[in-house]
């Protein structure tokens, strides 16, 4: 079969033919008595082969390579072949998602446009310094998407950069919320972490009316999540997050915190709050009531250093009951806790 019939009946162009023919890809050995080339049966089937491997993805070296290979593994292929395929889909996926996030901006203008496209590029560059100067200039104005905005403050690994960019989501609102609370379920510990400082920065710069009951409840849900996190910093910095909203449910780890944890100060602050400001009556009371018994079943520990952070808590609350606590612990056998004791009741007394 001459080279114009295989290419009309092939669909592959007699121009590619010859291509294929100067890469070594098929080499019809048949010649007419006017010297034209001529493909057989089995040219033809290797034309076909190298055109399936194209729409496969492979490129002509590749096709070269591996029809050349006695050792030619077809099912290895595959694998590669479908690795790269979803590589290729996570890049389109990914740059359809950010064309929806502009587009959900809804700019009126080129200009406008421009810019949002160049501070996204900046947010993502691998030079922290443009990422921090990106970040400074986002976020307040609307120009880059929220949804872009929280998720390059859940994957910057830089302190610095991930604090203007934490500040910058925080500017924009309640909005980022929802974004943020999916990475608090994320598998990497960093995200997690990252997340659980920008839900407390949209949380302390957003008044309460402005932050709105749904948002401040998604807070809640995710910080009650991350009590119950496999990584000590993001339970610790979870709990006395709570303690501060002066939410319950974070008691029991504020307390393993302040007898164990590498925060106790600011755990030991977290329930002295609780303590002081619980009415005679009500929930509150039931919980200083708790924290007390709490703090009287530590001060039996054989451990010194849990009978001096039982202390660390005392410190922080006021009351004859509580002098009556510490006066007990001024006899402690361990001077130290003694010691700190006894220093604490005179300063309570001049007061």
């Amino acid at each position: 079969m001459l080279i114009g019939e295989v290419a009309k009946r092939s669909g592959v162009s007699a121009r590619m033919l010859r291509h294929y023919e100067s890469l070594g890809l098929i080499d019809p050995s048949e010649r007419t008595p006017n010297g034209y080339r001529e493909y057989s049966a089995a040219d033809i089937g290797r034309i076909f082969h190298i055109e399936g491997l194209r729409k496969l993805g492979m490129s002509l070296a590749e096709i070269g390579t591996l029809l050349n290979d006695p050792a030619f593994d077809p099912s290895l292929l595959i694998h590669e072949l479908i690795e790269t395929s979803r590589r290729r889909i996570a890049v389109e996926q990914e740059l359809l998602s950010k064309l929806e996030r502009i587009d959900r901006l809804h700019h009126a203008d080129g200009e406008a446009l421009l810019l949002t496209i160049d501070l996204m590029r900046s947010l993502e560059s691998g030079d922290v310094i443009q990422r921090h100067k990106a970040a400074l200039g986002s976020g307040v104005d609307g120009t880059v998407p929220v949804e872009s905005l929280s998720a390059v403050v859940l994957n910057d690994p830089v302190l610095n950069a991930a604090g203007a960019m934490r500040w910058a989501l925080a500017q924009s609102g309640p909005e980022a919320i929802r974004y943020l609370a999916k990475g608090m379920g994320d598998l990497s510990v960093e995200v997690r972490r990252n997340a659980l400082q920008a839900l407390d920065e949209i949380r302390r710069n957003t008044a309460k009316e402005e932050l709105g009951s749904v948002a401040e409840a998604t807070i809640i849900e995710s910080l009650h999540s991350g009590l119950g996190d496999t990584d000590l910093q993001v339970r610790s910095s979870a709990a006395l997050i709570l303690g501060q909203m002066a939410d319950p449910v974070a008691v029991s780890d504020l307390l393993e915190i302040a007898m164990d944890g590498p925060k106790d100060i600011e755990a030991a602050e977290a329930l002295a709050a609780f303590v002081n400001e619980a009415p005679e009556e009500g929930a509150r009371a039931e919980v200083a009531t708790r924290i007390m018994s709490d703090l009287r079943r530590h001060a039996r520990s054989p451990e010194a250093t849990v009978r001096f952070r039982v202390l660390q808590v005392l410190i922080e609350i006021p009351g004859t009951e509580v002098d009556d606590f510490i006066v007990e612990l001024s006899t402690d056998e361990n001077l130290e806790v003694a010691a700190t004791a006894t220093a604490t009741l005179n300063r309570r007394r001049d007061h």
